[in-house]
């Protein structure tokens, strides 16, 4: 198969100067391509139907590049195998929780079964270990890096996100979110350890030697009807931290970014009061519109998404509509950067997917 994609406009700026000038509310050269995560099944597809074995997809399409660097961001606390068939692998993680993991060829998301923090008593021995340490920054973080720096990627920190430390990793959501009502004080003090550690944590990558466009947040603290807490709840427990966060990034020039699946609508008036720069991804199945989104909010904070993956699936007709109407009124004034609404799923053959990226780029240019 032929490189399907039509040959781009002459561009002007790396990646890493396009995002930045999206999140300085500037117009850049195009719309940025974004795309951070292809299903295991999508890929294998693809192959078959014409993308090169060595070769990724942000590689063959010349997508922007966003490079996430990590670290080891966990207590440490002592793992071990419970159970391993030849499907999966149970084990007691180093957060505590225990996890249902599926070996290859099966595929689905690590299952946490059962969490470890659920009283004082538990979480204690917990924050002891969360410790700035340098060996946290692992060889391969710096390999990252590095390679990043040499593509002109736009470098964000990715440390856990403290409420999904308290929700996902710790207490899971059942228990996290009654402790949010029941146990504020408990909560108060998970949050504001975590967030001391992250920013502990980002101060020593900076002092090392790193340096990033802006932090990035993946959190999924909404679902399809809306958030997982009340307005309220959020301001009163939660904002408190993302501010300091936003308020550490700001200050050194850099930019906070949030991902967050599900609803977004009523979240998105608390993330810009809380100082966030971008959200993603948007999820359109979920009742998120960027043409209804951008005008009530598109000034400020940069909608990063919304392009249906469902649609990318269909007809070029459908794709044509979901492109042109969605790129041509949420690219008005800079402010936004392409994104599916979520992961590429393998319902996405290669040859659509190669045509709403030619749209993108037709329809995501600006007039010099």
């Amino acid at each position: 198969m032929n490189n399907p994609v039509s040959s781009p406009a002459p561009e002007t700026q790396t990646s890493q100067e396009r995002i930045r000038a999206v999140l300085n509310r500037q117009v850049p050269d195009r719309v940025p391509l974004v795309d951070i995560s292809y299903w295991p099944g999508t890929l294998e597809r693809w192959r078959q139907e014409g993308l090169p074995a060595d070769v990724s997809p942000p590689d063959y399409f010349g997508l922007d590049r966003i490079a996430c660097i990590p670290y080891e961001g966990s207590p440490r606390l002592p793992t071990e195998t419970l159970e391993e068939t030849e499907r999966y692998h149970i084990y007691r993680d180093a957060f505590g929780a225990t996890v249902k993991a599926w070996k290859p060829p099966y595929y689905a998301p690590p299952a946490r079964l059962a969490y470890g923090v659920h009283t004082w008593e538990d979480w204690l021995p917990v924050k002891e270990r969360l410790t700035i340490s340098s060996d946290r920054l692992r060889e391969s973080d710096w390999q990252v890096y590095h390679q990043a720096q040499q593509q002109g990627a736009f470098i964000v920190h990715r440390p856990i996100e403290p409420a999904w430390f308290l929700l996902e990793l710790l207490m899971g959501f059942e228990g996290g979110l009654t402790a949010l009502l029941l146990q504020p004080d408990l909560v108060e003090d998970i949050l504001t350890t975590y967030t001391d550690f992250v920013l502990g944590m980002f101060q020593l990558c900076l002092e090392a030697g790193m340096v990033f466009d802006g932090l990035w947040f993946f959190s999924d603290l909404c679902f399809k009807n809306g958030m997982l807490f009340s307005p309220q709840v959020y301001r009163e427990l939660i904002q408190p931290h993302h501010q300091r966060v936003a308020d550490f990034c700001h200050q050194r020039g850099m930019y906070l970014l949030l991902h967050c699946d599900g609803d977004v609508r009523e979240f998105i008036p608390l993330l810009i009061e809380a100082g966030f720069d971008a959200i993603q991804p948007l999820e359109a199945r979920c009742g998120n519109d960027v043409r209804e989104l951008k005008p009530l909010y598109g000034q400020d904070i940069v909608l990063f998404g919304n392009i249906s993956a469902d649609v990318m699936s269909r007809t070029r007709a459908e794709i044509e509509e979901e492109i042109i109407s969605k790129i041509t009124v949420a690219k008005e004034g800079g402010g936004y950067i392409y994104h599916s609404d979520h992961s590429i799923p393998p319902t996405v053959s290669f040859e659509n997917y190669a045509y709403v990226i030619e749209l993108v780029r037709k329809y995501g240019t600006y007039d010099p």
